[in-house]
């Protein structure tokens, strides 16, 4: 996966924050050892497991490439964990079954939902967020 660069300092450095905050709130980091550009606002891909509702990282939109991981058991606890945000700027549903894409994204309040891909647009479609994200 190609991840550009950060647009901004201050996005940078929130990022940053948000990060040693999910670290401090005791979610697991993750990150692969690399040497990022010298020059320029970069972030390394960022992981985060062992998360809860709680953290920081998984309640706040961070608009970096950090991924929070909550975990699961059925699809209606999934919804009532992505539904449970002041955001709901898109959402993603990785699934074999595609009765089980659609039933799981007609209950997601989210201004765009993906199914088995996560960001990629059609220029035609629309576009919005959902709640605070809108």
């Amino acid at each position: 996966t190609d991840i550009g660069a950060i647009n901004s300092a201050e996005q940078l450095a929130r990022i940053t924050s948000l990060v040693e905050t999910g670290e401090a709130e005791g979610a697991e980091r993750w990150s692969a050892p690399r040497e990022l550009p010298s020059s320029g606002y970069w972030f390394a891909p960022t992981l985060f497991t062992n998360v809860t509702q709680a953290h920081t990282v998984a309640r706040d939109e961070i608009f970096g490439p950090v991924l929070s991981v909550l975990s699961f058991r059925t699809p209606d606890e999934a919804v009532a964990k992505a539904n449970n945000s002041q955001y709901g700027l898109s959402a993603g549903i990785w699934t074999e079954k595609g009765s089980r894409i659609l039933a799981v994204a007609n209950k997601l309040r989210a201004g765009v939902v993906w199914a088995n891909t996560f960001n990629k647009f059609d220029p035609t479609s629309p576009f919005g967020g959902y709640k605070e994200s809108g």
